[in-house]
């Protein structure tokens, strides 16, 4: 038996899906089936996936010698508070129920696999429950893929677009007395073999409603299928970008030189101390310049600022680079930046975006007064 491997599967023959999950993954892994000893148990240096009943027998997992030691999954076919406390005690980060369908089953070991670079601001939770959302009226059914403090991920047969505002009914067993449904705005949808892969920002909740949700996200939810019992190991560092784009959801003024009378909405993505990121709008086009005003700062007003569009992104949308900033909107912007939480991304991409919603009308170049004149209209 190998001392170590990247991946240890550890069961009496009961997670052969496991096991064909890991192969079409492409994963080293190594299959360690009824162990007469722990001597024979290889250490896991990434992830260790075992039963409920392998994981007692185990015991608390040895750190690696280098470092943290590997992510620990544990899947089981009962799930109660004992058993959540004694398997946490013992150093297990994910339990999951033995009836999670095989897709739920197989985005979590691969985004065990695969995520270990990335530390995310609001963690996500695979759920795989079958829902309901609605949209203009309209119900549809749909599967509740992943689920986090401010974004969620669902696969839905109706053809939805970014920008739609739906709402999302939480399945019966993780409703609670302040929350039973989430609503939020598209940001993402993309047609597959199995329907329509559909990413929501979602809109604030509640003080009360929040704290239910944390449960639901911190593994102190019974109704869950896969439940966070501890904070796994990240061993790499987080890579950090020269301006650090943060979630922006409030509401940006595009404040511009006529038909002032008319506005458009639009959506924007993510918010930096050098720019911003705009959803694709009919009427911008690369070298404009807009005055925008930006809520959220301290004084309660609007902070505008002046933005050229820098970037076509194609269907990702414009990039803005705010122009010619005063030591005093800089400061204010540093402020505003760092009171934002970081991007995270429900996709599979490298794009990480939060929504905000901005009110858009055509666009010149602004004159300073023009510009004062703007910031007070805001």
């Amino acid at each position: 038996m190998e001392k170590s491997a990247p991946v240890v599967l550890l069961d009496d023959g009961e997670l052969d899906r496991v096991r064909v999950i890991l192969e079409r993954l492409g994963a080293e892994f190594v299959l360690c089936r009824r162990p007469g000893d722990s001597r024979e148990i290889p250490r896991a240096r990434d992830l260790l996936i075992s039963t409920g009943r392998r994981a007692l027998e185990l015991g608390r997992l040895a750190a690696a010698d280098d470092g943290p030691g590997p992510r620990w999954l544990c899947v089981h076919g009962q799930d109660f508070g004992e058993l959540r406390s004694e398997l946490r005690d013992l150093g297990v980060h994910y339990l999951v129920h033995s009836a999670v369908d095989q897709e739920t089953l197989r985005l979590l070991v691969s985004t065990l696999l695969h995520d270990r670079s990335e530390r995310r601001a609001h963690m996500r939770l695979p759920l795989g429950a079958e829902t309901r959302l609605r949209v203009d009226g309209a119900t549809h059914s749909a599967k509740l893929l992943e689920l986090s403090s401010a974004a969620a991920r669902l696969r839905v047969d109706a053809a939805l677009e970014a920008g739609d505002w739906i709402e999302i009914e939480l399945p019966e067993e993780l409703c609670g007395e302040a929350l039973d449904s989430l609503s939020g705005h598209v940001s993402r949808s993309e047609r597959d073999g199995m329907g329509c892969a559909v990413a929501v920002e979602l809109d604030p909740l509640s003080p009360e409603a929040n704290a239910e949700l944390d449960a639901i996200l911190c593994g102190s939810h019974l109704g869950t299928r896969v439940s966070v019992l501890s904070e796994a190991p990240n061993k790499a560092p987080r890579e950090r970008r020269r301006a650090e784009r943060r979630a922006y959801r409030r509401r940006v003024a595009a404040l511009t030189a006529f038909d002032a009378d008319a506005p458009q909405v639009v959506l924007g993505h993510d918010l930096s101390v050098e720019g911003i990121r705009v959803a694709r709008q009919a009427g911008l086009a690369v070298g404009q310049r807009i005055a925008l005003g930006l809520y959220g700062t301290s004084g309660g007003g609007a902070l505008v600022v002046e933005a050229e569009v820098v970037r076509d992104h194609g269907p990702r949308g414009f990039g803005l680079a705010f122009q010619g900033l005063r030591p005093e909107q800089r400061r204010q912007l540093e402020e505003l930046v760092g009171s934002l939480a970081p991007l995270e991304s429900l996709d599979d991409g490298p794009t990480a975006t939060r929504l905000i919603v901005s009110r858009v009308l055509e666009t010149r170049i602004l004159d300073p007064e023009e510009v004062e004149a703007a910031r007070k209209k805001a």
